[in-house]
């Protein structure tokens, strides 16, 4: 076994957006980078609204036009009901850019991997990091494929965009803190004669709150979101969450139209956590890996796109000597994070028709 044959400035540990935006921050900056995913392809995830302020940073990215592709359709606001039992819209038509998108998420990560290799980025699909340890040239790695085959490398610096496992971080036995138990319960439904809604919904029930959008190809993304430990269990059968459906007042009147076929439900954790500690002299957590937040704050995909910005950054220039690199990126995700409960609280707090359901109770 040999480390220092294949020694690389930075390993990325994960190819979703945090670390493809962490890898093209550093090729921007001349470092050279090897992104290991875990999977050899990316795998089927829910729909995903990107505001219109967005763009900016999509811009410094330089992956703005990854939206032109007709995949992701134009979203000209929101439709609510939360706090109030009638509609109500939020429209992006006055912002300085008219529209955010609904993108169909698979298929964007599939873009940005493409993208980034392109871009100079080394990739290995379908390869876990299995074992990270001091080294002569920074850090000692193993990558393992699901057949038990691996690669050996050396880097100087890691960066974790390992998601909400956290993998690198908690290895080291850093804690991780969770605000919650949300949970999101999602079905994917192809349509046929149906109106295309520009807009994303989002509704507040008694026990827990739906989010829904259109995707391209006819197709309705649906999202129900509660804790884990007072889910309905029906809501994993097709028939019974089709009946939760129903029993909405708005998001039941995108399914008016045939529905051709459909997912099975599928779970994902959705909660609020974070690392007790996200960062080293020569490692630190990007993405999820550092904060994942609520889906209701609209964060998402753009908080891992800009920590990933940031972050690459971050290591470039501590690569390059910086003693104070990785304390400032640390404040901003302390200062988003900040941002991020102020608006969680406030958000939750409108919603005052169910405040002695347990759900909601939890969130005062």
């Amino acid at each position: 076994m040999s480390f220092n044959t294949n020694h690389k400035q930075v390993i990325i540990a994960g190819g979703g957006p945090s670390g493809a935006a962490t890898a093209l921050s550093l090729i921007s900056r001349g470092i050279n980078c090897l992104i290991a995913e875990a999977e050899p392809c990316p795998k089927f995830k829910a729909g995903e609204t990107i505001p219109p302020l967005s763009l900016p940073l999509l811009q410094r990215l330089k992956i703005s036009h990854l939206l032109n592709d007709k995949a992701h359709l134009h979203c000209y606001g929101n439709k609510l009901i939360w706090g109030d039992s009638e509609p109500y819209e939020k429209s992006f038509l006055l912002n300085t850019h008219s529209h955010g998108w609904h993108i169909d998420r698979t298929y964007f990560e599939q873009q940005l991997k493409l993208h980034t290799i392109d871009a100079g980025a080394e990739w290995l699909a379908g390869y876990r990091l299995t074992q990270c340890k001091p080294g002569n040239n920074g850090w000692d790695i193993t990558l393992t494929n699901t057949e038990g085959q691996q690669q050996y490398f050396s880097c100087d610096f890691i960066a974790d965009a390992s998601g909400r496992a956290s993998r690198i971080a908690r290895s080291m036995g850093i804690q991780r803190n969770k605000l919650d138990n949300l949970t999101g319960i999602t079905m994917c439904f192809h349509i046929s004669g149906g109106n295309n809604p520009f807009y994303t919904f989002i509704e507040s029930s008694p026990h827990g709150w739906w989010y829904a959008a259109p995707l391209s190809d006819s197709r309705i993304i649906t999202t129900y979101f509660t804790d884990t430990d007072i889910v309905d269990p029906g809501m994993m059968q097709t028939g019974h969450h089709l009946e939760a459906i129903k029993n909405t007042k708005m998001i039941k009147g995108l399914l008016d139209a045939t529905i051709i076929n459909n997912t099975a439900p599928a779970t994902y954790t959705a909660s609020t956590s974070w690392l007790s500690r996200r960062h080293d002299k020569s490692w630190l957590a990007v993405g999820d890996a550092a904060i994942a937040y609520d889906p209701i704050s609209s964060y998402g995909i753009i908080s891992a796109l800009e920590s990933g910005y940031y972050a690459g950054h971050a290591i470039a220039d501590t690569l390059k000597g910086s003693k104070d690199a990785l304390i400032a990126y640390d404040w901003l995700l302390n200062k988003a994070f900040a941002t991020y409960k102020e608006m969680y609280i406030h958000q939750y707090s409108l919603e005052k028709r169910w405040i002695e359901e347990e759900f909601w109770k939890r969130r005062r």
